[in-house]
């Protein structure tokens, strides 16, 4: 988890379908524009950070308002892996989302500062391009299954 929030005393609800849809309509088509060569690294990025600032950060503060909630407000979040309680269950679900956030910034990053302005057909190390265009799918199925399993 990057960012803290204060403790909350109600568990808040955790909008996946709401973050998905943001997902679809924000961060996708950039992602599969710069795959196929139509945007640079740089533009990627552009378009990454609205949402991973926006929506993200919101949903992210809520999962840890959750964990929270759930957990006790003296106990924070700890370093490390959540305990597998089951009375933390609902919350747990939400970890892999954030950590894949996470690591999704982390990529479009690395490839922002490689490429800068040039585009993915630029890359000397083409594997960037294809992990993300698999991380992106992946995320949108983990999101997607959150949202069927209520």
């Amino acid at each position: 988890m990057t960012a803290t929030a204060e403790p909350s005393a109600a568990a808040p609800e955790l909008d996946t379908a709401g973050l998905l849809a943001a997902y679809r309509r924000d961060f996708t088509p950039a992602a599969k524009a710069f795959v196929e060569g139509g945007i640079s690294a740089r533009e990627l990025r552009e378009r990454w950070l609205p949402y991973f600032r926006g929506p993200f950060l919101d949903y992210e503060l809520s999962v840890q308002a959750a964990w929270r909630a759930a957990h006790g407000p003296d106990r924070g979040i700890e370093p490390g892996p959540p305990d597998a309680d089951p009375a933390h269950a609902e919350q747990l679900r939400h970890f892999p989302v954030t950590i894949s956030h996470n690591n999704l910034e982390r990529l479009v990053d690395v490839l922002a500062v490689e490429l800068g302005d040039r585009t993915a057909a630029d890359t000397v190390t083409p594997e960037r391009v294809l992990d993300l265009a698999h991380v992106v799918d992946a995320l949108d199925r983990l999101m997607h299954s959150l949202v069927l399993t209520p």
